[in-house]
């Protein structure tokens, strides 16, 4: 008796591998995700999100696929440029048989899956630096400029949204210690994650910094004195005045021009004892100070 049920069991357990084995075929819901869009720049109006195949298989893959607990999916691209993009279904039951082992065939009940874009609407800003801190190195200094690239950014989404925002600054930081000119990769304030689904060209811009080192310099340049009457004679005491500057190691060769001038009327208010003021200098100067302050003028009539 013992020995029949063993032949018997041997027997259902062999009837049972030969039925596994053979094809299965059984639905399967599949979850779908389309890419290969600008999502940025288009929103979605309609999209087929997902499908049934019935797919065929072994007995043995068919209790897998049961047995677990995710919805299979599928990341689709579909075909076309425009605002309505689809995709064959013979495409899609190619693209599923090749993400899974052992499915030999699915067939699907639509003819193509279908994708309606629609293009958002877009606002474009500069990027201020308002809350940006830059510090340096001793004796180096900006040379010129910051470089923003891209100098600019559109934002895209509703327009009631859109019109919430006023500016777009990169977001606080502080570049300390700087010594050398580079490039400096900084993120954009999100202000867009405030007023809805609003998406951006690109979450960061590049700042490029132009940096030298610079030495304290002094120059003497003679005193002006503007709108002067010509019917008195006018002795300035001194005549010319040493002006301290910044300047850049690179510019030293350079001999740059200066205008140091005080007015005829504030002589006449100011008892004599002017300031002088720097009325013109370079770009690539740093004034620092005049000295003297003060200048005394007499009247000869």
């Amino acid at each position: 008796m013992r020995q029949f049920l063993v032949i018997l069991g041997l027997t259902a357990l062999v009837w049972l591998g030969v039925s596994m084995s053979e094809p299965t075929e059984y639905p399967v819901d599949v979850k779908v995700t389309f890419s290969g869009y600008d999502s940025v720049r288009y929103a979605v109006v309609y999209a087929d999100t997902a499908v049934t195949l019935r797919v065929t298989s072994s007995g043995f893959v068919a209790i897998g696929q049961s047995l677990k607990h995710r919805k299979a999916e599928l990341t689709l691209t579909p075909e076309g440029n425009g605002s309505r993009r689809a995709l064959a279904m013979k495409q899609v039951c190619q693209a599923f048989t090749r993400s899974r082992v052992g499915i030999t065939q699915a067939v699907g009940s639509a003819d193509s899956l279908r994708l309606v874009l629609a293009p958002r609407e877009s606002r474009t800003f500069r990027p201020t630096l308002e809350k940006v801190e830059f510090s340096f190195a001793e004796q180096y200094g900006l040379y010129g400029e910051p470089v923003m690239e891209p100098a600019e950014v559109t934002l895209y989404g509703p327009r009631e949204a859109l019109d919430k925002i006023d500016h777009l600054p990169v977001a606080e930081t502080h570049l300390a210690n700087i010594h050398s000119s580079g490039h400096h990769r900084l993120a954009l304030e999100p202000v867009w994650d405030k007023v809805g689904d609003i998406r951006p060209s690109q979450a960061e811009v590049d700042i490029y910094l132009p940096v030298e080192a610079y030495v304290e310099h002094e120059y003497k340049v003679p005193i002006e004195v503007l709108n002067a009457d010509t019917s008195v004679q006018l002795k300035l005491y001194p005549q010319e005045v040493s002006l301290r500057v910044w300047i850049a190691q690179r510019d030293l060769h350079r001999s740059p021009d200066f205008r140091v001038g005080i007015d005829y009327a504030d002589i006449l208010v100011h008892d004599k004892h002017i300031t002088p003021r720097l009325m013109q200098f370079p770009d690539y100067i740093r004034p620092r100070c005049i000295e003297p302050e003060e200048v005394q003028c007499v009247i000869i009539k």
